[in-house]
């Protein structure tokens, strides 16, 4: 059975050059061959829909899926609301619930500089780094370090109603397989093998093969926030975040 066809809502990437790129910085764990921060949660909590079925908000659901995540991965559940959701997408996007034809989407970059500054149902982030989604290992490592890859995708017609996305048949040179060809979406990846990842998308998980990844994302970055922490200071991963900070923070 396929799923409904929801919203999307990811305006083209903003590019900064001052960003950080994770590669720089970071040496390369060893990587099992699942990594999942996703199961426990699904299992205990609901994955909110965030709206993305109504407005092309998905760049604020998914960090509001992540924020859910991180906490409850960490020891300390919260999970942000319907509208916290909207009044970040009210800000970042300039929607105006009196005005439909205001629902126009939002970059991420706009929302991770607001995210740090300004916080998602207070919850500020510390900081983003771009990630290199085609290094397989890099991707992977971000996983589990950082709990999550926030990655925007310019998906193709082939998937819309699907229940996994795989590269079809003829790949990105037939009209339906083009990318971009649906529009754009912002999702998050709390999971990971060495060949299928796992996303959020629309209130529940979705699988996406790398390949599809290689062929269709266009930006993504790991963001490093306090409620990815324990009480002593260490993801659930036992990352020292508190010491990369000040490591970044000293370049």
């Amino acid at each position: 059975m396929s799923r409904p066809i929801y919203k999307l809502g990811k305006r083209p990437p903003r590019i900064d050059s001052r960003t950080f790129k994770l590669s720089k910085y970071l040496r390369l764990p060893p990587i099992p061959e699942e990594v999942s921060w996703i199961t426990k949660l699904k299992a205990a909590e609901a994955i909110p829909m965030y709206l993305n079925d109504q407005l092309g908000d998905c760049v604020i659901a998914a960090a509001g899926h992540m924020v859910q995540q991180w906490n409850f991965y960490a020891g300390h559940p919260f999970q942000p609301t319907d509208a916290d959701i909207l009044a970040a997408y009210e800000a970042v996007g300039g929607y105006n619930p009196d005005d439909p034809g205001s629902d126009q989407g939002a970059d991420m970059l706009t929302m991770l500089n607001y995210w740090r500054k300004t916080g998602l149902a207070g919850h500020r982030i510390l900081a983003y780094m771009s990630l290199d989604w085609t290094n397989l290992e890099e991707f992977r490592a971000a996983i589990l370090l950082f709990g999550s890859a926030y990655m925007g995708i310019q998906l193709p017609l082939s998937v819309q109603g699907a229940d996994d996305w795989v590269v079809g048949d003829g790949g990105i040179y037939t009209s339906q397989g083009s990318p971009g060809g649906w529009g754009g979406h912002c999702v998050n990846f709390p999971a990971s093998s060495a060949i299928t990842h796992t996303c959020e998308t629309w209130g529940s998980m979705l699988k996406c093969s790398h390949n599809f990844l290689m062929d269709y994302a266009d930006e993504g970055y790991v963001v490093l926030s306090p409620d990815w922490m324990n009480v002593v200071g260490l993801s659930p991963s036992a990352f020292n975040l508190n010491q990369l900070m000040a490591d970044l923070a000293a370049l």
